[in-house]
């Protein structure tokens, strides 16, 4: 048999028959699937770059990053209240904003999202909104105010576009997702406080697949996965923080590279784990290194994270990650 879903329990009714065609017996079967794991080989260590300041190409905990069409890649420079924006090599282009509640300004920035077109999306966290740019930072729009109710927000964690221009929104301490169309009108909202299916407990990073599937990191030590309407699909992680191989433990942030393949930042085991489509596990890359203190750290500390937030995958498969608490970009491929 194929098509069968994980972690799904089937009942099966076998018959036997005699030689006449006559029904001889008849069981009822019980089944539990379950995820196949297949490991692959890690993705390698390509370049970092970036350092604790507030110069170009320096940063201030630097909370996601995201990549456009063309390869270049745009940090969420968030203590520095600002975007810097880079090629694909890490040299600095261009970056904008301040610290303020205006048009263009930040309170907070973190999540941080490109779509087809080049635009730029960023999640204003303390000022309770999504601002929208052009590729060059030039102001366009913005929606939300702090709430509750459809449309408002309760600290904006991460945004993510589908291909039809919709936006989906994590309202983090409202423990829910909020999507809106192009212009930033309310379209639906799905999730609530809890552990069970379909709640969260601080949605943090999300994604948004090829067939318009929402993956969202949540703090209860796993990632849900939900249909363009909010509907429950599935999960990766049992719920329970650990260390072993499919187990998370906080994971901040979720991308879905163009076959299908999940990588999920497991921040609080300080790696990446990579998973199929339906949720078996692959591979794993990363260990804990404070650069500061060179602390835990090996050959510079490549590969290695500390309280890493954001992740990002470009069309060529290249993977930035933001590794926030040593202040840096690192690419793997």
């Amino acid at each position: 048999m194929s098509d069968l879903t994980a972690s799904t329990i089937y009942h099966f009714r076998i018959k036997s028959k005699d030689g006449a065609d006559n029904t001889a017996a008849t069981s009822d079967y019980e089944v539990m699937t379950t995820t196949v794991t297949q490991t692959v080989s890690p993705p390698q260590f390509v370049l970092k770059w970036g350092s604790r300041g507030t110069g170009n190409g320096q940063f201030v905990d630097p909370f996601d990053v995201a990549v456009d069409g063309s390869g270049n890649v745009y940090v969420a420079d968030t203590t520095n209240r600002r975007i810097q924006k880079f090629d694909a090599s890490g040299n600095f282009l261009t970056k904008w904003g301040t610290q303020g509640t205006g048009d263009g300004q930040f309170g907070y920035p973190a999540g941080i999202e490109v779509d087809a077109s080049g635009n730029v999306y960023v999640a204003d966290q303390t000022n309770h909104r999504i601002q929208k740019f052009d590729a060059n930072g030039n102001y366009l729009m913005q929606f939300g105010s702090n709430g509750t109710g459809n449309g408002q927000f309760n600290y904006t964690y991460d945004n993510a576009v589908d291909s039809g221009g919709n936006i989906y929104v994590t309202d983090a301490s409202n423990n829910r997702v909020q999507k809106f169309n192009a212009s930033g009108e309310f379209v639906l909202t799905f999730g609530s406080y809890g552990t069970s299916d379909g709640q969260f407990y601080r949605p943090g990073g999300l994604a948004v697949d090829a067939s318009g599937n929402v993956y969202v990191a949540d703090y209860n030590h796993r990632v849900q996965k939900f249909d363009s309407s909010g509907n429950f699909l599935m999960k990766i992680g049992n719920g329970v923080s650990g260390s072993s191989d499919g187990q998370l433990s906080y994971p901040e942030d979720v991308d879905v590279d163009s076959s299908g393949t999940v990588y999920v930042l497991d921040s609080g085991n300080y790696r990446v784990q990579v998973f199929s489509s339906s949720g078996g596990f692959l591979t794993k890359w990363g260990s804990r290194c404070y650069l500061e203190l060179n602390e835990g750290c090996v050959g510079g500390g490549s590969g290695q994270f500390l309280q890493p937030d954001g992740i990002d995958i470009d069309s060529s498969g290249n993977i930035y990650v933001a590794d926030t608490s040593n202040q840096r970009i690192q690419k793997f491929r």
